[in-house]
């Protein structure tokens, strides 16, 4: 990661290529060891020149990208590297620029400085602007005369919106009580106990004896003292604003909130994954995305035939493209810019429904053992099993090798977008969060990383699931689910039917995926935040779980998970039995999701007692779960999938 702009190209931090798309994506606020900065955008994103390798081919993810984001040219890049032979070369840095954010400072006086207000005592400290420093310092004279340079620490706290703009809290206008004021004093930040309380956390003016709590932000208060969001993106760059006034979707101002940096809701990447499906290789699509640069001259079959003729095309691919139709060599490199995309009329189905039907082809299409390939699946036979088991599940796969794609195209802040259990990203809906830019529009590319890793699959029997959902308790217990989405839809501001509930047969799945990894975490020797999940639930196309490691190391392909696959009905058996009783029972099982002062419309019997799991390995963030679909219950004994004792 290059230096903040405004100073040298020197690399002042480093980040491991998958937290660039998912911890510390663009507009992530980030602590260096000597700075705080927020990762830029992507037009600060260098590479170094013919830096073809970054490129990374998903055609379905790809397409799908193009649809949602409304553009036609689009590629998927890994994040750069530090080059150093580049820099040398051309006197200039590859890597990430990452603006300096927040700009306001907190002075550490070597002996600490006591304030005494209202009989209480507080640690105070000046609160300092970055134009009052020198090379990082703070020029200081302690009461008997002596003068020193004071380090200074980033101050906690900044502001944001909605719409995810971010900025410097005006400490000026709010320790004036949201107005401008004359006094041209320092200001003092008072702090009592352990510094976490904010009714015990205070900015002061000295000269007017003017004090606010930053307990004063909560409330209809805080829109007064932080005042209305201008739209600041300093991951953009130090000065860039959104071009239009900072509105919600009804057309009214956003105000700014107060945030800590270090808070979970500062930051919610927005990503779109599709895993890697069997499909025959074309020798050709991989040369020119691995020498696309090479390719800026190529803009017709025409245009090509000249180019060959005068030698004029590069080393690296002149050789392959004499060899083939001109015509077939401008179709696949115009696919691959996708150039001739109608994004507006072009429909993709989605992603998971795509794979589900590959995860049911017959044996010789699930992929080969070749070291090239991004697939390999091997189904066992269920032979041998226990009736309960083939009554439920149709199919196992040992997934010995995949691929995973995953693209960052925006961020949210306070609040995660919603996403469709069908795997893309739905209409956005106006949620109190809104996707922030990070300058897709004007490039050709989003950034995207590819991890490699192993799998195992269980397809769930559509009949038996048909029949398990007419059933008089799963109709009871669903429709309580359905009024609780309603209520959530309506604290969203959203209309009552507007996000539609994903429905039983989702939420057994989602369930019975979580029951098992945390099952497998114990006998696989991965963590249970290592094992993601993706969820299959497409009437008529196949329902199922996949649970799979994924790392751009060999960390995914241990063979942790494909070794469990041969003893799956003990596997699934253990984890039912771990579903049964949960260690908050009766209160897990009682609770009911339409209860509006819990506010949790999403679960049914879930807890972290018994359900809930690392939000990395969740698929929709630890909503929409109720082990009561799976097995009974202390309250709900008619509604699960399987029976109370297995045969």
């Amino acid at each position: 990661m290059p230096a903040p702009q405004g100073t040298s190209n020197h690399p002042v931090g480093e980040v491991r290529h998958g937290q660039l798309i998912t911890t510390y994506g663009p507009g992530a606020m980030v602590d260096l060891p000597d700075r705080s900065v927020v990762i830029g955008g992507l037009n600060l994103w260098h590479y170094s020149r013919d830096d073809d390798s970054c490129n990374i081919d998903e055609p379905r993810l790809i397409a799908k990208l193009r649809g949602l984001l409304g553009v036609g040219t689009l590629l998927l890049k890994r994040p750069p590297h530090e080059d150093d032979d580049f820099a040398q070369k051309f006197k200039s840095s590859s890597g990430i620029r990452s603006p300096q954010f927040p700009l306001w400072f907190v002075a550490q006086p070597k002996e600490p400085i006591a304030y005494e207000e209202g009989g209480k005592r507080y640690r105070t400290r000046p609160l300092i602007h970055q134009r009052r420093l020198i090379k990082d310092k703070l020029p200081w004279r302690e009461p008997g005369g002596k003068k020193q340079d004071l380090d200074v620490v980033p101050v906690r706290f900044v502001q944001c919106c909605a719409n995810g703009h971010l900025s410097d809290i005006d400490w000026d206008r709010f320790v004036h009580d949201g107005k401008q004021s004359n006094c041209q004093e320092e200001l003092w930040l008072d702090e009592a106990g352990a510094g976490n309380d904010f009714n015990e956390i205070y900015v002061r003016c000295p000269k007017c004896k003017k004090r606010q709590a930053l307990a004063s932000t909560k409330g209809d208060n805080g829109a007064s003292l932080l005042g209305q969001c201008r739209g600041h993106r300093p991951w953009l760059g130090n000065f860039s604003t959104e071009a239009l006034p900072c509105t919600d979707e009804k057309g009214k101002p956003r105000y700014n909130r107060l945030l800590v940096r270090s808070a979970s809701n500062a930051y919610f990447p927005e990503m779109v994954g599709a895993i890697s499906i069997p499909q025959p290789e074309d020798p050709l699509r991989q040369l020119i995305i691995q020498n696309l640069s090479h390719c800026t001259k190529i803009t017709s079959a025409d245009r090509l035939k000249q180019l060959l003729d005068v030698d004029a095309l590069h080393d690296k691919i002149a050789p392959a493209f004499r060899e083939r139709d001109p015509d077939k060599v401008w179709a696949v490199l115009d696919a691959v810019r996708g150039s001739s995309v109608d994004v507006r009329t072009e429909k993709q189905p989605p992603l998971k429904q795509q794979e589900i039907k590959a995860l049911y082809e017959p044996a010789h299409l699930l992929g080969s053992s070749d070291p090239s390939s991004t697939f390999h699946a091997e189904i066992l036979p269920l032979t041998g099993k226990p009736r309960w088991f083939t009554d439920c599940f149709d199919r196992v796969l040992k997934v010995h090798r995949l691929r995973e794609v995953m693209a960052l195209i925006g961020f949210t802040r306070l609040e995660p977008i919603v996403k469709g259990v069908d795997g893309d990203p739905i209409d956005q809906h106006d949620i109190g969060a809104k996707r922030a830019d990070i300058n897709i529009k004007e490039l050709d590319w989003v950034p995207a990383i590819e991890n490699f890793g192993e799998g195992l699959f269980l397809g769930v029997n559509e009949a038996a699931l048909k029949t398990w959902c007419q059933g008089d308790g799963v109709k009871q217990h669903s429709s309580k689910h359905r009024e609780a989405c309603k209520l959530w839809n309506r604290d969203h501001g959203l209309k009552e039917n507007e996000f539609e509930w994903p429905g039983e047969a989702y939420l057994m799945l989602h369930s019975l995926a979580h029951l098992l990894i945390t099952t497998a975490a114990l006998e696989s020797g991965y963590g249970a935040s290592a094992i993601k999940e993706r969820i299959y639930s497409f009437p008529g196309q196949g329902y199922g779980i996949l649970l799979y490691t994924s790392g751009s190391g060999s960390e995914g392909t241990l063979g942790g998970l494909v070794s469990l696959a041969d003893r799956i009905d003990q596997l699934v058996a253990a984890a039912l039995e771990r579903g049964r009783l949960c260690s908050n029972d009766p209160f897990c099982s009682l609770h009911d999701p339409e209860n509006d002062l819990e506010k949790r419309y999403t679960h049914g019997a879930a807890c972290h007692g018994c359900l809930l799991i690392a939000e990395t390995s969740c698929e929709q963030r630890n909503q929409f779960l109720d082990r009561a679909f799976v097995v009974p219950t202390l309250d709900v004994a008619d509604a699960a999938f399987f029976p109370e004792q297995l045969p």
